[in-house]
């Protein structure tokens, strides 16, 4: 499997452009409030497997526009100060202990 493959999961969920696949794109587009006020009755944190398929789908290069990505420390920082109510503990201090040295 190359490196910027989806796995069989991830897969079928952008193919089928699912309830899954929304919530990853509108982390990378920026688009997180207008995810919720489209759909007002979902799940409004941002969890890990959120995050974690957005980097998949980021990986693969198949969502376009890219507002969000997650390389840097920077990157991480910003999106952690723009989405500070919404994150999980457990997502804050994955995304940073990437960073730990």
């Amino acid at each position: 499997m190359a490196e910027n493959d989806l796995n069989p999961v991830d897969l079928r969920s952008f193919i089928n452009k699912d309830r899954r696949y929304e919530r990853a794109e509108a982390l990378i587009k920026g688009a997180w409030e207008e995810l919720l006020l489209s759909q007002p009755w979902g799940m409004t944190t941002i969890n890990m497997a959120d995050v974690q398929f957005a980097e998949a789908l980021l990986q693969a290069n198949l969502v376009q526009p890219v507002k969000q990505k997650f390389e840097t420390l920077a990157d991480v920082q910003q999106f952690i100060q723009a989405n500070s109510v919404r994150l999980t503990p457990d997502v804050i201090a994955s995304l940073k202990g990437r960073f730990d040295m």
